[in-house]
């Protein structure tokens, strides 16, 4: 089986400088789902047909296709006749387009079965978009042609079954008809739907579509139809694996997500790339997560989070701002105006408010009081902090990085430490100085 996706269309009516087939649904690229269609029919390596101005798009779908040049823009049965025969031929041929994010793979297995024993099988839609081909019927009922909705005559445009653009042909029956396209048209294109003129038996499926397969993106507005519709494919199958989705249309979710058994999102929540919400979670409202890991029964709210991950039991916000390469630990409280980037925390620790963590490394069971900051950048480079296990860290204490608070170890309100401080012991002051001592270590009071 070979399979030829059509995407060289220019685009011109999504006024935009990004081509069309790049412009994304649910995070990602509208070539793409065309491409994980083929995949999930079979077909590692399809055939996609560009435009020379397409370079960006060679260049997104290089090592999972073989591009095939359209040099010239004339018409779709001018772009499968850029195919060459040899991929063709002795096969059944699938065609799609690069700009129909939601057809199932379902639809086209039906198509290639009913295409057994005949030269093609097409899809044909009752009350399909207007700008679609119309299905032309002999008096037996099977097809006669199609007419291009700007090529329709008066009386034909109120037929109202159109026609889809998905297709599967008998290979070498198809190689034999394309050259016989000509372009005697109020467009002086070459239509691949002028092909079904040589091609005896086609099978026509009919089908009604509720859940938007139909749509082909053209338009900016399109291109939010297909959004919408597939906002509502994805949360409902999330909903169907137990997922609650209090306000759904105010939630967005980008196709891969994955979220557990019995975690609620709340209203205005996006989850984005490569996320994984775990089990019993809740999360938002108003949160907003890209790339992370978030553990069993969690709960975040007011939040912002980039590749991070949060462990087990834990909860963060509101108004928290996690930034990549932050891992907080099970069970830990991280609150209020906190902000954290390439930070470790262990666990059973706490951030509760008004904090910037910066390439630290904090341990189990630290708390971390009101306004403490780690200045970690020294003009020109990041410098770690480390706080051990148990430790007691004031208000407004300041970390001057790089520098370590050893185990259990406390530090005065308004401390500014530039050295490191000793297990056990107490720092206060500006600079902070090491006032109590612990008696493992021999020391006194001072």
């Amino acid at each position: 089986m070979e399979a030829v996706i059509l995407a060289a269309g220019l685009g011109t009516r999504m006024r935009s400088s990004l081509a069309k087939v790049l412009h994304p649904v649910a995070g990602r690229p509208l070539i793409d789902y065309s491409l994980a269609l083929c995949r999930e029919l079979g077909v590692e390596q399809p055939v996609v047909v560009l435009n020379p101005h397409q370079a960006e798009v060679a260049a997104h779908v290089e090592g999972r296709c073989e591009v095939v040049w359209q040099r010239e823009q004339r018409g779709t049965g001018h772009a499968l006749q850029q195919v060459p025969a040899e991929r063709l031929g002795g096969k059944r041929v699938i065609t799609l387009y690069g700009d129909m994010p939601l057809i199932s793979a379902e639809w086209v297995r039906e198509v290639i079965a009913a295409q057994e024993g005949a030269a093609a099988a097409l899809i044909a839609i009752d009350h399909g978009p207007p700008s679609y081909g119309r299905i032309i019927r002999n008096a037996d009922g099977t097809l006669d042609t199609i007419v291009e909705a700007k090529d329709l005559t008066p009386d034909q445009q109120s037929i109202h079954e159109t026609n889809m653009g998905v297709y599967c042909f008998d290979g070498d029956r198809l190689v034999e008809a394309l050259p016989r396209l000509s372009d005697d048209n109020v467009a002086r294109e070459f239509y691949l739907t002028e092909i079904f003129r040589w091609l005896r038996p086609v099978r026509v499926i009919k089908k009604e579509a509720h859940h938007g397969e139909t749509i082909g993106v053209n338009t900016r507005r399109e291109l939010a139809d297909a959004e919408r519709w597939m906002q509502r494919a994805l949360q409902g199958r999330l909903m169907d694996a137990g997922v609650t989705f209090v306000a759904p249309d105010t939630c967005f979710v980008e196709a891969g997500v994955e979220i557990g058994q019995d975690s609620v999102i709340e209203p205005f929540t996006i989850l984005r790339g490569a996320t994984s919400i775990g089990a019993g979670c809740r999360i938002g409202p108003h949160v907003d997560v890209a790339d992370s890991a978030i553990g069993d029964n969690c709960a975040v709210q007011h939040s912002w989070l980039r590749g991070c991950t949060v462990g087990a039991g834990s909860d963060c916000g509101p108004f928290s701002k996690l930034r990549p390469g932050t891992e907080v630990g099970e069970r830990v409280h991280v609150g209020s105006f906190a902000e954290l980037v390439r930070t470790r925390v262990g666990p059973e620790s706490a951030v509760p408010h008004f904090a910037y963590l910066g390439d630290a490394v904090i341990g189990a069971r630290v708390n971390i009081a009101a306004g403490t900051i780690t200045a970690n950048y020294d003009g020109e480079k990041k410098n770690p902090t480390v706080i051990e296990d148990d430790v007691f860290v004031g208000v407004d204490t300041m970390l001057r990085a790089p520098v370590r608070l050893g185990r259990g170890s406390r530090t005065g309100a308004g401390s500014v430490v530039t050295k490191d401080v000793p297990p056990g012991a107490t720092a206060v002051g500006v600079p902070a100085r090491v006032i109590k001592r612990s008696q493992s270590e021999g020391g006194s009071s001072k």
